[in-house]
């Protein structure tokens, strides 16, 4: 479970994964909106928040690529948190490019003034940023974290730190097709190059998983043969290990699919603080559930 990339990328299957967003984070800050917690929003590639999605493709895990699938302007997640009302304490947008960052910072200079002093532009990769903000003090703060899984070598130590701060939630966009495309259909199990797909899931458990032993041949080598259903066992598979290290996952992500019904993206959720969890994991099972039955 890796994370996190800082490029841009829209169309029918993001308009999914942002109102199931926006309806979390809506239902987040009521919950909190009586209590002594000082709230953040946390967005891993937060882009320029406004995005013709005709101009721009989406490059995802590995150079895979997926094409925009429709017209038209639309408020990225950076902006969706800031228009919450009642309203954050206090945003941090995180993005590689500083061109894009610098195109946010006067969309919320614009359509969010009141918001900019409470708004950090940190500008870097993501993991680095988002350990760093993981080793501060969050006892009195608690946290939405919007991520991308996008760089196996240090994406599953982010995600351990953040579940380790017991304050964050956190919403990550797994490239489900790319994954499942490195997966190879069969294969020797001395097979080179699967070395990231182990980094990928933080753990070499993946190939028991996804795959069934058979018989060794003659010279002692054992082949291995897809299981079916992939994207099922993917989604069982990464709820698994979220709640391996947060309070919880949900029951199972938010399936997104393009235009022609292949699912690209998993939007998975976990909690990390005991008492929150509960809740928090009833609400994002309500919203998956919804979505995934087209509501």
């Amino acid at each position: 479970m890796a994370v996190v990339s800082s490029k841009q990328f829209g169309g029918g299957w993001s308009d999914h994964k942002l109102d199931a967003l926006r309806s979390y984070l809506n239902s987040y800050i009521i919950a909190l909106s009586n209590s002594p917690f000082e709230r953040v929003y946390i967005d891993a590639f937060a882009g320029a928040g406004i995005r013709d999605v005709v101009k721009n493709a989406e490059e995802g895990l590995f150079d895979e690529q997926f094409p925009e699938e429709d017209a038209g302007y639309r408020h990225g997640s950076p902006l969706i948190a800031l228009g919450m009302e009642p309203a954050f304490h206090r945003f941090v947008f995180i993005e590689q490019d500083p061109e894009s960052l610098g195109i946010l910072r006067e969309q919320v200079s614009d359509n969010f003034p009141d918001k900019l002093r409470l708004t950090s532009f940190m500008q870097g990769d993501a993991n680095e940023v988002l350990q760093g903000l993981a080793e501060e003090q969050w006892r009195t703060r608690r946290a939405v974290a919007f991520l991308r899984s996008d760089c196996p070598s240090r994406g599953v130590e982010t995600i351990e730190k953040i579940a380790r701060t017991k304050a964050i939630d956190m919403w990550l966009l797994f490239p489900a097709m790319a994954v499942n495309r490195m997966l190879p259909r069969a294969g020797s199990s001395r097979r080179s190059g699967l070395k990231k797909l182990t980094e990928t899931f933080g753990s070499d458990e993946w190939q028991a998983y996804f795959y069934k032993k058979q018989e060794a041949d003659l010279f002692g080598e054992e082949f291995m043969s897809k299981q079916p259903k992939v994207f099922e066992k993917l989604s069982e598979f990464i709820t698994m290990r979220l709640n391996t290290v947060f309070e919880g996952a949900t029951n199972k992500p938010l399936i997104l699919k393009n235009s022609s019904g292949a699912p690209l993206f998993l939007l998975c959720f976990a909690s990390g603080n005991p008492k929150g969890a509960p809740i928090a994991l009833r609400i994002a099972n309500h919203i998956i559930n919804k979505k995934n039955h087209g509501q």
